[in-house]
């Protein structure tokens, strides 16, 4: 019985430790232990970090934070999607609908959704899902954008 109680016991934690450490766009970034790197990053001048975390299917998130340690970009790469409905936050309706409108494209391989609030990239390939989004308004000054991606 003891031995029993021990292991629902673990069961219990074991999702706590294999958290990751995403905020949605415009969030304040949470950190976890589960943060697989975390660095300080400069790009003309402007300062951000950047978290990189792995989801429960093996999905790498690396997440953009400005200086106030708001998120303002992630990227992903891993055989399926991330859960874009965590990632996206508040934007995940502006993307629906503008994915809802573009109507389904049949033999794209790429996705661009692009609006004032929010920018979509993505492409797909059979185990190989890659993609980026980001808030144009926040990207600190001087910000260059390939920096947003995961390409290596």
């Amino acid at each position: 019985m003891k031995l029993h109680f021990c292991g629902l016991l673990m069961g219990a934690f074991i999702p706590l430790f294999s958290m990751t450490a995403n905020a949605a766009l415009g969030d304040q970034l949470v950190t976890t232990s589960s943060t697989a790197t975390a660095r300080k990053a400069t790009s003309s001048g402007s300062s951000y970090s950047v978290s990189e975390a792995t989801t429960d299917d093996g999905v790498k998130v690396r997440q953009y934070a400005d200086s106030q340690g708001r998120v303002f970009g992630i990227s992903w790469k891993g055989a399926t999607l991330p859960p874009l409905s965590e990632l996206l936050g508040t934007y995940l309706p502006e993307y629906k609908k503008e994915v809802k409108a573009r109507g389904r494209q049949f033999g794209r391989r790429s996705l661009k959704i692009s609006t004032d609030n929010i920018v979509v990239e993505g492409s797909s390939r059979q185990t190989d899902q890659r993609g980026r989004a980001y808030i144009p308004a926040n990207l600190p000054q001087g910000f260059d954008l390939k920096e947003i991606n995961f390409n290596e």
